[in-house]
């Protein structure tokens, strides 16, 4: 008695392997997501101690510097010079990539350089004020914190630099520099959040 032809195994499609999220960058997602909790939580306690003191600014102390502008329009240039240092790798334009690293990386100087000149201003109001209110302690907090992480971020920056002129990224390897791009796109994300709430509640 002869036995029936065994059934066809099925074919299973395999999922593409680059699809999945790698190491490095599933670490930076769970850096943003402790990131934004932190200050997501600045930003309740700054709202919520803003509307529970009255008196938040005195006539002597110094309204909300406009060197914050300044600031900003820093942090949008450095992520313009990032992004385009990216799209270079993209390209294997390496000295492109170079130039625009280090015009971003001057960027990012000059705005911790602008947060010291407008902590002065701030702290300058403070001492001629009779009274003493939260108003400076909760500007400090707010750009402080946020000045910490982008010294931070100087640490990995370098990083890049030194392996951009080493000429290790190109086109089909460019996922530390996509990494760090993506990590100042968040900080200027986070100082246009930071800014509109001072704005708005100063």
């Amino acid at each position: 008695m002869s036995r029936p032809p065994p059934s066809p195994v099925p074919v299973v499609p395999v999922t593409s392997v680059s699809a999945s999220l790698s190491p490095r960058r599933f670490a930076l997602y769970i850096l943003f997501g402790s990131m934004t909790m932190l200050f997501g939580a600045i930003l309740v306690g700054f709202v919520f101690t803003r509307l529970q003191n009255p008196v938040w600014r005195t006539p002597e102390m110094a309204a909300l510097p406009a060197g914050l502008w300044i600031s900003t329009a820093l942090l949008i240039g450095v992520s313009i010079s990032f992004q385009a240092a990216l799209a270079a790798a993209r390209k294997n334009r390496s000295e492109t990539l170079n130039r625009r690293l280090l015009l971003g990386t001057v960027l990012v100087v000059c705005f911790l350089g602008a947060q010291i000149q407008n902590w002065t201003i701030i702290h300058r109001g403070e001492l001629l004020s009779p009274i003493r209110t939260l108003y400076p302690s909760t500007f400090y907090m707010l750009t402080g914190i946020h000045a910490l992480h982008v010294v931070g971020g100087l640490i990995p920056l370098g990083i890049v630099i030194f392996r951009a002129r080493r000429r290790e990224y190109s086109s089909s390897h460019h996922e530390g520099l996509s990494l760090c791009v993506q990590y100042w796109h968040y900080l200027g994300v986070v100082w246009l959040v930071l800014f509109a709430a001072l704005e708005l509640l100063t």
